[in-house]
């Protein structure tokens, strides 16, 4: 009785209960000047965003004024990609006041939960990779951890993999506020339960 119990709570978490296909939730066409940016929790609302042209200039002169040497180097690089990104969309849709680690009750449509962080975290990488400034890194699927009945909280997020050598690393942008850079660290280490200090969830 008590799993069938914790099955019916882990159903009613929404997206987040389960590992996630992005398209289930942005099917639509996307490219940096626009795009329908994921919010109101598990995708339940999309508005149209784009990048004007000086916008995705700023976006990609992190890559192209001083390319990275390295991996790691790179994956810094993409932090602060997806940060800008997720400033100039959230000035446009209303939501740049979206929490850090929005969980919970919703306080409005602006918020962004983990399906709405790795939809769109997916979709920014996916634009850098089509772009061609990306030496060292790839867009991968998601992924998820967390089933509640394993004494976890459900949750998602983007990743990326090193194209020499197959490393995955995610990129989570839960735990910070709109225009933030995500976390970036190794997906081991993530799915051990990695979460930072004072962390609600």
């Amino acid at each position: 009785m008590r799993l069938i119990v914790l099955g019916i709570l882990c159903a009613g978490l929404g997206g987040c209960a389960t590992g996630i296909p992005v398209k289930k939730y942005n099917d639509l066409p996307a490219s940096p000047d626009s795009f329908m940016l994921c919010h109101g929790y598990s995708c339940t609302k999309k508005s149209e965003a784009g990048f004007s042209p000086a916008e995705w200039k700023s976006i990609l002169g992190l890559f192209q004024k001083n390319p990275a040497k390295n991996p790691e180097a790179e994956r810094s690089k993409i932090g602060r990609a997806i940060a800008l990104m997720e400033g100039y969309s959230g000035a446009r849709t209303g939501t740049d006041d979206d929490d850090a680690e929005a969980i919970g009750i919703k306080r409005n449509i602006e918020q962004l939960d983990c399906i709405d962080e790795t939809v769109n975290s997916t979709m920014y990488i996916g634009f850098l990779e089509q772009a061609g400034v990306l030496a060292f890194h790839e867009g991968a699927e998601p992924t998820h951890r967390g089933y509640l009945i394993d004494g976890s909280w459900p949750h998602n997020t983007a990743v990326i993999r090193e194209k020499e050598n197959g490393a995955l690393y995610v990129v989570d942008s839960f735990y910070r506020k709109n225009g933030e850079e995500p976390h970036i660290m190794p997906r081991a280490v993530w799915l051990a339960g990695w979460k930072p200090a004072g962390s609600k969830q």
